[in-house]
């Protein structure tokens, strides 16, 4: 395993029936490679903000970007959706 490393993808999911039913509201945000916790009971503090590889919005992404992007993977179970 010379030379491996790591490759870190984070992906938001879309809400789920009972999350939409409960009118959720988003606390994830991404710009680029970072992607922004916020805390909904407490708005006015700063959220937290973390650096991947690959940062992926899932209104736009599908496994095929994914894939092309992180390859076929080892384990293909790894890449679920939901």
């Amino acid at each position: 395993m010379a030379g491996a490393s790591v490759k870190v993808a984070v992906r938001v999911r879309p809400f789920n029936s009972r999350e939409t039913s409960r009118d959720a509201k988003c606390v994830i945000q991404m710009q680029g490679n970072s992607t922004c916790i916020s805390n909904p009971k407490q708005p006015k503090t700063e959220g937290k903000s973390f650096t991947f590889d690959y940062s992926y919005w899932s209104h736009t992404t599908v496994r095929f970007s994914l894939s092309l992007s992180l390859g076929e993977p080892d384990y293909p179970q790894f890449l679920c959706s939901s």
